[in-house]
Parts: structure tokens; sequence; C-alpha cells
């Protein structure tokens, strides 16, 4: 497994704002840059905050209980999970650097889950100023990447949780080199400000771990259900049925019951299950309960 340390991977440029990429992950319009770095100043984390409390959405920022400092932003998320923080920034030709979105990725899902490569990429907040401008897919794009980098061979799968309906329209058809699309596995509920919203849950699966889940699979004499579960992730990326994840967990818990694994072990498969279920999707079973933090 490869392993890169932030510093070396972010780029540091010779600005009045520390922290910031040297390279523009996008150019709009032939002049305005989208610029990244994991620093921001008292009085942009401020108003992002305020920004996000004050919106009627589904941010776990919301639940922040005086975490108002970049310091104590980063200890409430590192105690949940690992997790690395982004802050990106416009900058207009012969203008300051504006703070435009956050963003964040998690090395796990939870403290405790045992297998490494399974990301989560959350956190996403665009300042209202700057949305409808074209910038969500360059900030997706380069959290994967994060991704990648931190994980290189080991990545196995990236999971999303998103409401928005333009968002779900760029994670399922994001048109990024090089990188399979979100499909929606199901949906998860999470308590926001005290009250329980409805999120789809969205996966990335890795080509090369979904080939080994496929490789698992293979062998004569399949049963029914055996056979629906290669048919669903021969397809994921397209696949247009509802519940996702509870039919690969339904079809899978028939083909133990009917013995046709036969004792082997499947582990792969069993991390995305285990995956799903730490999520957690609805009607996953017993590790189904609402998280204030996802």
């Amino acid at each position: 497994m490869s392993s890169i340390d932030s510093d070396q991977y972010l780029e540091v440029a010779n600005l009045d704002t520390p922290g910031i990429a040297e390279e523009p992950l996008s150019i709009v319009d032939g002049e305005r840059e989208l610029l990244v770095g994991n620093t921001v100043d008292p009085e942009n984390l401020r108003h992002l905050l305020r920004s996000v409390a004050e919106e009627d959405c589904a941010h776990s920022w919301r639940n922040l209980d005086g975490a108002d400092t970049l310091g104590g932003l980063l200890r409430w998320e590192n105690e949940r999970r690992p997790t690395k923080l982004f802050f990106f920034f416009v900058r207009s030709s012969g203008s300051r650097l504006q703070l435009a979105a956050a963003g964040a990725v998690a090395d796990r899902l939870t403290q405790d889950f045992p297998h490494l490569g399974f990301c989560v990429v959350g956190r996403c907040y665009i300042m209202p100023e700057f949305r409808g401008q074209g910038y969500y897919r360059s900030i997706l794009r380069h959290r994967l990447e994060y991704c990648k980098a931190r994980f290189g061979k080991a990545l196995n799968a990236i999971h999303i949780g998103a409401v928005n309906e333009r968002v779900k329209q760029v994670i399922t058809n994001h048109g990024l080199n090089g990188w399979p699309g979100f499909a929606l596995f199901g949906e998860e509920q999470l308590k926001v400000a005290g009250h329980l919203r409805p999120v789809g849950a969205y996966m990335l699966l890795m080509p090369d771990y979904l080939k080994a889940i496929q490789k698992s699979l293979a062998g004569g004499g399949a049963p029914a259900c055996v056979e629906a579960l290669r048919d669903m992730l021969s397809s994921v990326e397209g696949y247009s049925g509802r519940n996702f994840g509870l039919q690969i967990k339904d079809s899978y818990e028939k083909a133990c019951c009917q013995g046709w694994f036969g004792g082997r072990g499947l582990p792969e498969l069993e991390q995305l299950l285990l995956f799903l279920g730490s999520i957690p999707i609805v009607g996953f079973g017993p590790r189904s309960q609402s998280r204030g933090w996802e």
C-alpha cells in the first residue's frame, strides 16, 4: 500500500493565504481559478460555519457545538474518524482569494472499521454565492484523487452521501477520466440538528476490487441467487433497481443458506457488506441506527 503525507501531496504556493495549492484545480471563463489548501483563516471559517448553520441542509457541521476554530473542527472530525479537511478558494484576475467551498475525506467510515481502502468523501459545502458555477466536479475530482494518492492499489471503495439533486447527477455521471461512477446503494438516515434526514448512500467501487468480488462468485452450477449477484455486480454503475445494497445482502445470505459457497471465504464481498452495514443503509440489520456525524 502506498501512503502519502499531506504536505507532500498539496503543493503550497507563495500566496498570502498559506496552504493554497499552486496549480489551479480548474479555470472558469478563462480567468477564475479554483485553488485548494488545508488551512483557512478564522474569519472565513466563521463565515462558512454560520452559512452551514443557517441553511436547512443535511450537512453534519450543523451538529457542531462550539467548534468554531480550525483546530476545534479538526478535533471534532477526528474524534469520529480519521479525516482530512480541504478548503477551496476562487481567485479572479487581479482580485483577492475568496472562500468558495469546503470538503473532507475520511480514511475510514468509523474509527473501528477494520479494513483499509474504504474511504468516505463527505462534508462538501459550496458557499451560496459560488453555486451553479461548475465548481463541484473539480472539488469532487480533487478528493477522489486524494483517496487514490493516499491508498494506491489498496483503494477499494468510496462512499458519498447526497441529498441535492444536482450533486446526485454529477456523482453518477461525473465524466472524470479513470474513475467509475457512483451507484445508489440505498438510503441512510442521518441525525442533523436534532432531526433525521434521509440521505442517498452512493458507492464507487474501484475496478480491481469489483473484479475480485466477481471472481469470488465464479463457478458452475450456481443457484439463482448467485446469478442475481453476478448480474447486479456486472452492471453496478448503471443498475436502476431500488435498494441495491439490500439486494446484494439478500442474495448473498440466500447463497450461504443454500451452501453454494461451501465454506469458501469471500473476503472482498464480505468487506463490502460490512461497509454498507456500517454506513448504515436503512434496513441493513441491527447496525442500521441513525448516526449524527456522517
